[in-house]
């Protein structure tokens, strides 16, 4: 582990006791919830440290074993027993491997905020392609449209349809892994969230390029102010950090008519706001 990622861990551990120990003195009722939705590598777990450095939140994490079991939300009776439970005015929950069912978690844990984050698929390819060994094998299990897994239960029929039409028995990992980038982010029209008032879509590279403006609007849609330290969060240096990787022209012709529809809805979005 690096020096500054030591030096980060011991502050937010500080952070983290200075919290409860306010909260444990101004303890209130959960007034309100806000879940934290995107794709994986998409700046969810940034977004998720900036929420909890606020006084105001209680912030689950998907590595918290109170309210996930492997990365997944446990069950709603599980979920609305920690909220009960919790004593601060905001209870924040991530919501990765959920996506499909934010209209139904929001309609739960109601009154019910979502901040859906998402990222240019290059560098989320390029990001799942690091971490990640395994997406022509992922991909290949969707389209039997038997995977149990929680990226086959949120596929719909149309994605589905849309995978088999493109997956050859050649298709590689990082094809692959922007097929998994457009299947998650299309979710966001799917499930109509867009021009919803209790959605915000935030763009990853304007945020880290513009951190406290764009930041700022954030927080305000969700009722929390913007703290001295949150912007420490936010690294521009993760904007094409690599090459751009190679795509078949159809796939990637695919994902850049999403981002341009995802860049266009969050242009509307931050205008109305």
């Amino acid at each position: 582990m690096s020096i500054r990622k030591v030096i980060e861990k011991t502050q937010q551990g500080q952070q983290q006791l200075v919290k409860h120990l306010v909260q444990h003195v101004r303890a209130t009722d959960s007034e309100r919830t806000i879940l934290v939705a995107g794709c994986q590598r998409s700046g969810t777990n940034m977004l998720m440290d900036i929420l909890d450095l606020s006084l105001a939140t209680d912030v689950f994490h998907e590595r918290d074993n109170r309210a996930f079991d492997q990365y997944q939300m446990r069950d709603m009776l599980v979920i609305k027993q920690l909220q009960k439970q919790s004593r601060a005015p905001v209870f924040v929950l991530k919501t990765l491997c959920e996506l499909e069912l934010l209209p139904e978690l929001a309609q739960e844990l109601a009154p019910a905020k979502i901040l859906w984050i998402y990222r240019d698929f290059h560098d989320v390819v390029n990001s799942m392609l690091k971490s990640f060994s395994n997406q022509s094998q992922q991909v290949h299990r969707l389209i039997t449209g038997h995977d149990d897994s929680w990226w086959g239960r949120g596929l719909s029929p149309g994605s589905l349809a849309l995978l088999r039409s493109l997956v050859t028995p050649d298709l590689t990992d990082t094809d692959a892994a922007a097929l998994q980038w457009y299947v998650r982010n299309i979710m966001f029209f799917e499930s109509a969230l867009e021009g919803e008032q209790n959605v915000k879509l935030i763009k990853y590279e304007q945020l880290v390029a513009e951190p406290q403006s764009i930041l700022k609007q954030t927080l305000d849609f969700v009722d929390l102010p913007l703290g001295n330290k949150m912007t420490n969060y936010i690294f521009s240096g993760s904007i094409s950090k690599h090459a751009a990787p190679s795509f078949s022209p159809e796939i990637e012709q695919l994902c850049l008519s999403l981002l341009s529809r995802l860049d266009s809805s969050s242009a509307r979005i931050n205008y109305q706001g």
